[in-house]
């Protein structure tokens, strides 16, 4: 599961150097991120041709042939069926993607209920490319258009199964190009980021709020429940690709 992430700093820099860096208008907007929402533009890197082009997309994947735009889309796809559901496995095929980011939340629970963000990033504070794939979407009277993404997710590794039973897919940065380029080889790419790469901290009830972005927000908080209370959260079915409404910002509604 993947409901916020962040995206900040001089993460520009940090791409591979054989990225197209075009200067885009639609990164005009695109400020440091601290509380990555559904529904916001935001960079990802795609297949151009032969080449890797840095772009901005809507985070909220929406089927080519839906006849619907759903409030905010399916923001993550399972490893395990994104190749075979009718909704992901086109795009699986020939639009996959790359979400760069820097940590990304995940929500701790507890038998009494309680509920605490945990950070989740590298070890080094490198920047994280998680797998995803995307789509061109025009509504039936063809007066909207856009483009948007989901992230795939994977069985969590050991440290982070004790928040939650999913994370994101990560991609090593020198696989970035198999990745995007060779269908055959790109399924055997959605693995775990190794746990000896990542760190997690508790954090403040602050990212709660889909509004509040701020550096804050990723600095280490006093826990609210104790490790042996933690219980990981496992997404109800059908619940890892959609909210029940745009406007609700409670995390239980991304479980």
């Amino acid at each position: 599961m993947c409901g916020r992430y962040t995206l900040f700093g001089k993460w520009k820099s940090s791409l591979p150097p054989d990225i197209i860096l075009d200067e885009l208008s639609e990164f005009q907007d695109i400020i440091d991120n601290y509380n990555v929402s559904p529904m916001q533009t935001m960079p990802i890197l795609a297949a151009s041709n032969d080449r890797i082009q840095l772009t901005a997309m809507r985070w909220g994947f929406v089927p080519s042939w839906s006849k619907e735009q759903s409030p905010q889309g399916m923001i993550n796809a399972r490893a395990e069926t994104v190749s075979e559901k009718p909704s992901f496995r086109n795009a699986f095929k020939q639009r996959r993607c790359i979400i760069p980011m820097n940590g990304f939340y995940e929500w701790a629970s507890s038998s009494s209920g309680k509920k605490q963000p945990v950070y989740c990033s590298s070890v080094h504070d490198e920047l994280m490319y998680a797998a995803g794939i995307w789509e061109h979407w025009i509504s039936p009277d063809a007066t909207i258009s856009f483009n948007a993404f989901s992230i795939i997710t994977v069985q969590a590794n050991a440290l982070m199964k004790s928040f939650h039973e999913r994370m994101p897919a990560f991609i090593p940065e020198h696989t970035i190009k198999q990745w995007l380029f060779d269908s055959e080889l790109a399924p055997s790419l959605l693995q775990p980021k190794p746990i000896e790469e990542c760190k997690a901290i508790f954090v403040g009830i602050g990212v709660n709020n889909a509004r509040m972005n701020n550096p804050e927000l990723i600095h280490e908080s006093e826990p609210i429940i104790t490790s042996g209370n933690i219980i990981a959260t496992k997404p109800p079915s059908g619940a890892e690709n959609r909210r029940n409404s745009a406007n609700n910002t409670d995390q239980g509604a991304l479980f």
